[in-house]
Order: C-alpha cells, then sequence, then structure tokens
C-alpha cells in the first residue's frame, strides 16, 4: 500500500494517510474525528436530511474489522481536514468500494480528484479488478436523468455526484429507494400485521436478541449474512462478503466496545430447527441518529410465506420495547426489489431520498 505512505503536497492541500485511532479519546483521533465529520455533512446535504449521520466512535468499528480492511486518505487545507477518501477491501474478492467526499467550501480545487486518483492506484496495487462506489440523493431533483440498466430508476445527471463519477469512468448498475419510518408505530396497526404475518408463516417461529449473537445461532448467521451476496437483487455489483462464525464474534466484539448496539430477528422452520431468514436493525446507544434496517433475507427455498414481513414486524416490536426514544427507521432496497418494497410500504415506510451503486472495471 505504498501510494499511502507519505503525504502528497498539492496546489493549495495536501492528502494525508489516515491514521485509524484504537478510540476517539486517543491521542492520535483528531483526524478520524475530523474524517467522520466530512463524512456526515455531505452525506446528510446529499440525502436532504441528516440520516445515516454517524458520529466518529460509531464509525470506528467498521474501521476496526480486520475481515474488511479499509484504507483512508485525509485532504487538508492549512492544516484543516476539507475532505475524506476511502477503500474497503473485503477480504478474498476482486472488487472494492470507494467514497469520496469534499466539504461544499473546497469544491472546484481538484481534490476530489485527486482523492479518487489515489484510492484507484491503492485498488491496483492491492489486485483489485474492479471499484465500486454508492452515492445518494434526495428525491425530487429535476432535469434530466440516467436510466439504471437494471429498469428500476434512475439518477439525475446534474448532480455533482454523477457528474463526477462518469467524468472518472463509472457505470451506473444500480438506484434503491431509502425510505423512512416515523416511531413510534401505531401499536394496533403493529399488531394487526403481526397477526396476519404469523398466520401466513405456519411452521416457523421467531427469534431475537440484542447485542452478541447466540452461540446457538453463530453458524446460522454466518451463512445468513454470507447469501446476501448471492440471495439478494444486486444487479451487476460484484459483492464477495464471506462470514464464518469467527467474523460474527469478532463484529459482535468491536460492536461491544461502541456506542452501536444490533437488534437481530431470526425465523426458524420449526421441522428442521434450520434459520431461514434473518434481519438486523443498527441502534445508537449515544446518539438521536435514525436506527439503520440493515441486511434483511429470507433464503429463495422458504419465500412466499409472508416471512420477510414478519420478520420486520418482529424486529420493530423489539426496538420499540427496547429503546422507546428511537424516533425513525431509515432502511435501503433496490427499485427492483419489489416484494420488499412491497412491505415496507404496508408497514409505513415512505420514500425519504435514494441511493446510486456505480461500478468500474480497474483490471
Amino acid at each position: 500500500m505504498s501510494s499511502t505512505d507519505h503525504t502528497t503536497m498539492l496546489t493549495g492541500f495536501t492528502i494525508e494517510p489516515l491514521v485509524v485511532p484504537v478510540s476517539v479519546d486517543a491521542p492520535d483521533a483528531a483526524d478520524f474525528v475530523a474524517f467522520a465529520a466530512v463524512r456526515s455533512a455531505v452525506e446528510a446535504e446529499q440525502r436532504g436530511h441528516a440520516g445515516d449521520v454517524m458520529t466518529a466512535a460509531e464509525l470506528l468499528p467498521d474501521w476496526r474489522d480486520e475481515s474488511r480492511r479499509m484504507a483512508g486518505l485525509v485532504a487538508k487545507v492549512d492544516g484543516r481536514v476539507v475532505a475524506r477518501g476511502n477503500l474497503a477491501l473485503p477480504a478474498g474478492a476482486p472488487e472494492c468500494w470507494c467514497a469520496v467526499s469534499v466539504l461544499p467550501g473546497f469544491r472546484g480545487r481538484g481534490i476530489g480528484s485527486a482523492l479518487y486518483d489515489r484510492l484507484e492506484q491503492l485498488a491496483r496495487e492491492d489486485g483489485r479488478s474492479t471499484i465500486q462506489n454508492q452515492t445518494t440523493y434526495p428525491a425530487g431533483v429535476e432535469g434530466e436523468t440516467l436510466p439504471a440498466p437494471t429498469g428500476f430508476g434512475s439518477v439525475p445527471l446534474g448532480l455533482p455526484s454523477t457528474r463526477f463519477l462518469l467524468r472518472q469512468g463509472f457505470g451506473l448498475e444500480q438506484v434503491a429507494r431509502i425510505s423512512a419510518l416515523p416511531l413510534p408505530v401505531d401499536p394496533d396497526m403493529l399488531s394487526t400485521l403481526l397477526g396476519a404475518a404469523i398466520g401466513a408463516a405456519a411452521g416457523y417461529r421467531t427469534v431475537s436478541w440484542q447485542g452478541r449473537t447466540p452461540e446457538e445461532w453463530l453458524e446460522a448467521i454466518a451463512l445468513l449474512r454470507t447469501r446476501m451476496g448471492t440471495d439478494a437483487p444486486n444487479a451487476g455489483i460484484e459483492l464477495t462478503d464471506v462470514w464464518t462464525p469467527d467474523r460474527v464474534r469478532a463484529v459482535d466484539d468491536l460492536w461491544a466496545e461502541s456506542p452501536r448496539v444490533a437488534l437481530t430477528s431470526i425465523v426458524v422452520h420449526e421441522a428442521t430447527g434450520q434459520a431461514v431468514g434473518f434481519t438486523e436493525l443498527d441502534v445508537s446507544s449515544e446518539s438521536d441518529r435514525p436506527a439503520e434496517q440493515m441486511d434483511t433475507l429470507v433464503l429463495r427455498e422458504h419465500r412466499g410465506h409472508r416471512l420477510g414481513m414478519l420478520l420486520k414486524l418482529a424486529n420493530l416490536r423489539e426496538l420499540t420495547e427496547r429503546f422507546p426514544g428511537c424516533r425513525l427507521v431509515e432502511t435501503v432496497n433496490a427499485e427492483e426489489n419489489r416484494p420488499m418494497l412491497d412491505v415496507n410500504d404496508a408497514i409505513g415506510f415512505a420514500p425519504a431520498s435514494f441511493s446510486a451503486r456505480w461500478r468500474k472495471r480497474i483490471g
């Protein structure tokens, strides 16, 4: 990773490798805290609201996950961090994911392009053949659009992020909807929907927990998370994400040291005792950011029994009971994933913004 081993002096700004601290209180944590602040500011600007704005302490576990290496860069003007770039490098995968964010007052100086050039160089050095990116944008942006090749959704061509990625040679692969659900959910509605889902799911039961994965479900969670890469609609996006029980436990340990709490519900096929679906919520114990709906999956061979609805409702019930102060849940679903969007619509989720996935071959 020689391309991030030193500080580069460029006209009016510098680019430096990001130091990942042991904790946000460590003496070397200042750049990481500023990095997180840039990410959150630009994310809120792009979405048109303050969803998915993570504090540095909430972001840190993702950077300490050894099974999914991260490499980061910070751009500084007069010693201030004004932009960030990072790569996510899944183990044993041909692909990687990049992100570039520049604060509004510092755009148009070539900072974003310089960061991206360094990230692509690093990806090539690491042997990656594909580099991917995800952008977000608010609803209601007018003007000409670029349609997704899936036939579902499009991206406004006038967005700075769209123009930037097209200049860098990326192609659009998929558009997803970011939906939001205000909390608390009406208890009568929740009870009615849950009763109907339970009635349609004869032969299945749910199990829920907060925090660490129970020992008896470690292998099941590893399998279900791995199947997200093959069973969920990903269009042309490459997604290599292999989970093992050891990896599940290692991530549990990282989250135990952070303000983030995972709420998990699984659905079990009673005849076999097999966990055949799961859903996870990422909740903050210290900030007022929305709870984030992470993975939701029902194995293909068990679909058609309203298990997706059952899982979502069971976990929402857990959320309202365990975190009564939480006021919003956000979820992201591919526009072509009509079954899951139908579930969300029935529960009361409404479109809040959109995201787009991009791909570029580099090798």
